[in-house]
């Protein structure tokens, strides 16, 4: 088959079907393997599925599944009928799960049986859903929806396998949600060959990547969680898939499945640091990682352990302008997150858009080559306008960079908190919190976490005469919101504070009160999140 794209994923995955055929392309750590032969197969399976159920080229699917094979046929799927996978956090719920879905203004939700409770609870509040796909059985099959319930058996019936037109490079790959710093989450619209730029961009040193295999035990409805199936397609190296990281697990999954490569968020490298020493630490199969951001124990984590860091600075909206590929990360550098790499410019700017020199903070502003950065804000005009001004993509993050060439990360937007890689949007907090009887309103804001990034703190001022319960504060947020956005901080106010210009609340006065005696802590207090 000859390709007018062959450099994107979906062709290359046609390419390792043709010349590859039974080889591994993914394994899970349950033992299972998905070969490549039956990876495309099944992309045009539940492309063909998709079509029957009226899906049109250049229509959102939202998606909820877990990182697992079921995660890479949809994403598969949709892009080879030209569809737009929209991958939704499983942990949302409620009014969370309900913005995302409507926004995408999806007709057909494919979700796994254990996610689908929260989907059917605000069934009635979905604007545009006609078709649910459940995978797996569902313990109390619901009665009576306004949507139609197909089993994956429903779903799948008589499908045909046929090659399809193929995508291009300015094609939407997937529509990622990421935390907004004053409103609701919003939907990056990730091309193709931005996802190529971003993964092929240097983060993993290029000389080193014709023989990685990864581990990649990330959510797939973040950029990072495609990273283990993008790499496998584009190497011809089966990556090592889990459902979520398990610092427990963590080296016996190596060990077993031998990967040789891994991307690791700060946090969880602080996690595995932490975990008590082993004779046989430095016998593992790895030897490349790239941290983000780099732990400030880099040294003791590189010698314990018998490998190399590298790092990196991105955001979903990006692709990886900053890298440090030239030399590993240590002590003595990994406060940087690398140089600009070629075909990206960055910039530091003022309010005002304008350079400022070397050791001073302002914005960090990207442009680079055509389709290699996101395409805007589905069904978001304004946020789009708001983030490209000038030509320019504004991250909102506050960095500086010094006459050498190296770009520093300084804080991040100021009004997203980011706990063990999600990041959390101030505002979709407040915004349940303010629903409890006794609160009149809050604000939400990070704190310093022990293990690296945020923990989120909540800032309330109470009714008139309200009686109030932390504990019972958390017990009416646990139905209502993600596990991962629960504050771990509560602190009772008489008034928060407020620019006089436009009321707006001043989140950085509640970071700066940090945590002290008068804060109230869940985990202190010995309560529990379920799972």
């Amino acid at each position: 088959m000859a390709f007018d794209h062959p450099e994107l994923m979906p062709q290359m995955l046609a390419e390792r079907a043709a010349q590859q055929g039974g080889g591994t392309a993914l394994k899970h750590v349950d033992g299972s393997t998905l070969r490549w032969d039956e990876a495309y197969s099944d992309a045009l399976r539940w492309a063909d599925a998709l079509e029957r159920l009226g899906t049109p080229r250049g229509q959102p699917v939202v998606t909820i599944f877990s990182n697992s094979f079921a995660a890479y046929r949809s994403w598969l799927g949709c892009a080879w009928l030209g569809a737009i996978e929209a991958p939704v956090n499983t942990n949302y719920k409620g009014d969370w799960l309900r913005h995302v879905v409507n926004n995408t203004e999806a007709e057909v939700v494919l979700t796994e049986a254990r996610f689908s409770q929260p989907l059917f609870d605000i069934a009635d509040q979905l604007t545009h859903v006609k078709h649910c796909v459940v995978f797996g059985s569902l313990d109390s099959p619901p009665r009576s929806l306004p949507f139609n319930v197909l089993s994956e058996a429903d779903f799948l019936e008589g499908v045909t396998v046929r090659e399809r037109a193929e995508p291009k490079p300015w094609d939407i790959s997937s529509l990622i949600y990421t935390s907004g710093t004053t409103g609701r989450s919003k939907a990056v619209m990730v091309p193709w060959l931005q996802l190529k730029s971003s993964l092929e961009s240097g983060l993993i040193p290029r000389d080193r990547l014709a023989e990685l295999s990864l581990y990649s035990p990330y959510p797939v409805f973040h950029v990072t969680g495609k990273a283990g199936f993008y790499y496998a397609t584009v190497l011809g190296n089966s990556s090592v898939i889990r459902e979520a990281f398990s610092p427990s697990e963590f080296w016996a999954d190596i060990r077993r499945h031998e990967p040789n490569g891994l991307v690791l968020l700060g946090p969880l490298a602080q996690m595995i640091l932490d975990q008590p020493q082993r004779a046989d630490d430095a016998d593992n199969p790895i030897h490349t990682v790239v941290m983000a951001p780099v732990i400030p124990d880099v040294d003791a984590f590189s010698a314990r352990f018998d490998l190399e860091v590298f790092t990196t600075y991105n955001m979903t909206e990006i692709n990886c302008p900053i890298i440090r590929e030239d030399e590993p990360c240590t002590g003595a550098n990994h406060k940087s997150c690398g140089r600009p790499r070629p075909g990206v410019e960055v910039r530091i700017v003022d309010e005002h858009d304008m350079q400022v020199p070397p050791n001073t903070t302002g914005e960090m502003i990207v442009r680079g080559e055509p389709w290699e950065l996101n395409a805007g804000y589905w069904n978001m005009p304004d946020k789009t306008s708001e983030a490209w001004r000038n030509g320019w993509f504004h991250t909102g993050d506050a960095s500086t960079y010094d006459e050498d060439g190296n770009y520093y990360f300084v804080d991040r937007a100021k009004d997203y908190i980011r706990r063990r890689g999600e990041n959390i949007s101030s505002f979709e907090v407040e915004s349940i919190v303010n629903e409890h009887p006794a609160i009149a309103e809050s604000g939400a804001a990070a704190v310093p976490a022990e293990q690296g990034e945020d923990e989120v703190k909540i800032a309330v001022v109470l009714q008139p005469g309200a009686y109030f319960d932390p504990a019972e504060l958390i017990a009416f947020l646990v139905p209502r919101m993600p596990r991962f956005a629960i504050p771990r901080y509560v602190e009772v106010w008489d008034a928060l504070p407020k620019t006089e210009a436009t009321a707006r609340i001043q989140k950085g006065k509640i970071r700066e009160a940090g945590v002290s005696a008068d804060t109230w802590d869940r985990v202190e207090a010995g309560i529990k999140l379920p799972r």
